[in-house]
């Protein structure tokens, strides 16, 4: 039965098949998470390309309550999802494709249990940082009627991302920033980035208890996206997006025909 809830998954990602309500088999999120971790590897291995990292979903209160939900999840970035700034994608490629204004960073080492993290200050974790323009997708035909799991492990609606610039970590604050999206030069959002769990670092913090919780580690080198600053944005003609935050620069997309 999950080997089937796994099809469906994976064939909306390669054959642009809608999910329908899927079944719930009485799953947690440890379980999700699992699922999640199957289907990566597949996804992977069929021309996705290895993962370079995770995206943070869910970081802010009005999406929580939305779908119901008290934490954040988190889903694969893939190395042959990385998209360059600037580029062209036709908007028939998605099911349904939405924007999002994110802070990235790279961690700086491996951290393998939480007694190591405890004693670590968060900023020392942080190689360096940029923004990034997440492009996300909803796969689902209405995705308030299927459960959290089912969200978690069909990779927290994640499809693509834009990596701006790398910056090397210097700021003290990170909740002070603005995020801004602009669609066709005109700007539509807004927002201080403390709308992720009052500071991007605490989306952070809980996305590395998280792994350690599930017993993973956190390897060196992950990019690790950290929750939209300002709502998202969904998309449903041809257009141009940009995202920019003042102090990390700016990235764009075009979405065509």
């Amino acid at each position: 039965m999950i080997d089937h809830l796994k099809k469906q998954i994976i064939d909306s990602r390669f054959k642009h098949k809608i999910i329908d309500k899927l079944s719930d088999y009485q799953l947690d999120s440890k379980d999700a998470y699992k699922i999640q971790e199957e289907i990566n590897n597949i996804l992977s291995n069929n021309g996705l390309g290895k993962i370079i990292g995770y995206k943070i979903g869910c970081t802010n209160k009005a999406i929580q309550k939305e779908l119901n939900v008290v934490e954040p999840i988190y889903g694969a970035l893939f190395k042959n999802k990385v998209i360059k700034n600037d580029s062209n994608l036709s908007i028939k490629n998605f099911i349904k494709v939405g924007v999002e204004c994110e802070i990235y960073v790279s961690i700086s080492k491996d951290i393998i249990d939480q007694d190591q993290f405890s004693k670590e200050k968060i900023e020392n974790l942080i190689n360096y940082c940029g923004l990034s323009l997440e492009i996300v997708e909803d796969r689902f035909v209405e995705i308030k009627k299927n459960t959290i799991e089912h969200i978690i492990i069909d990779g927290s609606l994640g499809n693509s991302i834009i990596l701006g610039k790398k910056i090397r970590h210097k700021f003290s604050n990170y909740s002070k920033f603005i995020g801004r999206l602009f669609l066709n030069n005109k700007e539509i959002y807004s927002c201080s980035s403390d709308s992720i769990l009052g500071d991007p670092l605490n989306a952070l913090k809980w996305y590395f208890q998280k792994k350690l919780e599930l017993r993973r580690t956190i390897n060196k080198g992950e990019i690790i996206s950290l929750g939209s600053i300002t709502p998202l944005l969904w998309i449903n003609k041809p257009c141009t997006i940009k995202a920019k935050i003042d102090q990390l620069g700016e990235c764009s997309i075009n979405f065509t025909k």
